[in-house]
Parts: C-alpha cells; structure tokens; sequence
C-alpha cells in the first residue's frame, strides 16, 4: 500500500471522529485546525490524533512532494525522500508554532515557509560546495505575514530556541564533517571550511514576488538568492581573531601545536594562495558528499 493510500484511509477517519475534512475551504481555517490538533496531540502524546492530524496535514500538502522533486533535479533521491521532506516540514512548523504566537500569521504560511527552509537545508548538506544556488525564499527568518514584517524565527526568543534552530539547520552535521578533516590532519582545509560554513560569507539578494493562494486571494512573498562571496571568505582568513584557536579547540578535538602552526600558515598566506585554497576545498568537499550518498 503506497504511503498516499495509508493517508487518505487516515483521512477519512479524521472527518469521521473530527468532522474536519483535510482538503474543505477555507484553507487556512482547516489548516489550522488540523496543525492546532497536532500540536495538541504531541503535547498529550495522543499517537492516535496525533498519526490523523499528521496524515490530514500530509494531504493538504501533498502537491509539494512533486514540486520539491521538480526543484531538485540533480538530487538522486526517490519519491519516498521528498514526502520525508514534507514530513519534515510539518513537524518544524509545529515545533515552533509562530501563528499561536503572532496572530499575524497563520499555520499554511508557517508549513510553506518550512518546506522551503527544509528545501534549503537538504539541499545545503547534498550540494555543499557550490559556489551560488537559487532558493524560492530562504529560512524561518523570512517574512511570512502579508505585512512583510513577521517571521517564524520571531517568536522564538530565549537561547534554548537559538541553538535548537542552530542544530536544526544541520550545524551538528556539518561540524562532524570538519572534524573529519581535523582527524585526518588536514587542519588548514578545516579552518577554511569552517569559515565557510560558520561564518559571513555569503549574501542574499531579495525580489517580491506576488501568488495566489488557493482562496484566489493574492500575497506577497519574497525570493532570495544566495551567493557564496569568496572575497568575503578570504577576507576572514586572513584576519583570524586572536581568540580564535581557543574557539577552534572547543567545537573540534584537535592537537594544539598542529593548530598553531595550521593558523600561523593561514595568517601568513597571500590572498592570491588563500584564494586557490578555498577553491580547493569547496570542490573537494563537494565531492566527497556527492561520494558518499
């Protein structure tokens, strides 16, 4: 039984125990109420509600799954990946529940604004290493109301939430992968990845664009393309703080000459060496990922 017919045998058991009807009108009311019964579900550890309001939400998105495949044509992924995305999607939506925070926002702009985010992410881990790619819109800290003035990551507020969203956006994995540069003694390409990864530089630019929703009504929302700035990246190597070595030694376990002596070299290159260097290591990373999956 494929994953589309165990969700709409789901389906009709949601309208039937909460007369909600996943694809009724108005959306964003419907949508609503299913994202609000998941929530409540999680909270409760309901598993039942919790696998029908899952399978109602699925549904109303489903036309996603063929839209993220058609974003992504040189990932080699199945149909399976991309409704994985989905899923994901839904549940960082609902981790973070901005329009219970803002009523400025609503639950079908949270999902769509995560299945981009999710989009970004995924591709961000499968084609690490390329120098510049085109993204309908970015991450959670997006506008998502019609005023251009709210996003989701606006709701959240203490440090807890900071480094949750951190970690969700892959910072873990991506750490672990320079680690592996660090084991293999290859502590100049890690720093130079490091600085790829964690710090400015890329940068995006913004265009409005205007849709129509499924109520006919039209929004407004924003496009961004994101660019990886070499100069800006050589430009950081090349005036490494001072403290630096003693943040390197607490996000990687590294022996503490090697470091210096990877750092000093760093400090000490041309721009010309540093920028042949970059390139190097952006290739080869890309290469090693593409390898792997």
């Amino acid at each position: 039984m494929s994953q589309y017919t165990a969700l709409k045998r789901k389906a009709q058991l949601l309208e039937s125990v909460h007369g909600i009807k996943y694809d009724g009108k108005p959306a964003k009311d419907i949508i609503n109420q299913m994202a609000n019964g998941y929530c409540k579900a999680k909270d409760e550890g309901d598993e039942y509600n919790k696998d029908l309001f899952i399978s109602g939400l699925m549904l109303r998105f489903w036309n996603q799954v063929g839209n993220l495949q058609e974003k992504s044509p040189n990932l080699k992924l199945d149909q399976e990946d991309f409704e994985g995305w989905l899923y994901d999607a839904i549940e960082l939506a609902c981790q973070y529940r901005a329009w219970q925070k803002n009523p400025k926002v609503n639950a079908q702009q949270c999902i769509n604004q995560c299945i981009t985010t999710i989009r970004v992410r995924n591709y961000y881990q499968f084609n690490l290493g390329k120098h510049s790619a085109n993204y309908n819109t970015t991450s959670l800290d997006n506008p998502i109301d019609d005023e251009n003035k709210v996003s989701i990551i606006d709701t959240i507020v203490d440090e807890e939430e900071e480094n949750r969203f951190s970690n969700m956006l892959g910072a873990a994995s991506v750490r672990r992968f320079i680690q592996g540069y660090v084991d293999k003694k290859k502590l100049v390409e890690a720093i130079i990845f490091d600085i790829i990864a964690f710090n400015d530089t890329q940068k995006t630019t913004y265009t409005t664009k205007t849709g129509i929703n499924e109520e006919g009504e039209s929004y407004k929302y924003k496009t961004g393309t994101v660019e990886f700035v070499k100069r800006k990246c050589v430009n950081l190597l090349l005036e490494l703080p001072e403290d630096y070595y003693n943040y390197f030694t607490s996000a990687y376990h590294v022996p503490s000459e090697e470091l210096l002596s990877a750092i000093n070299a760093i400090r000490t290159s041309s721009k010309g060496r540093l920028d042949k260097s970059v390139d190097k290591v952006l290739a080869k990373a890309r290469l090693e990922i593409l390898a792997a999956m």
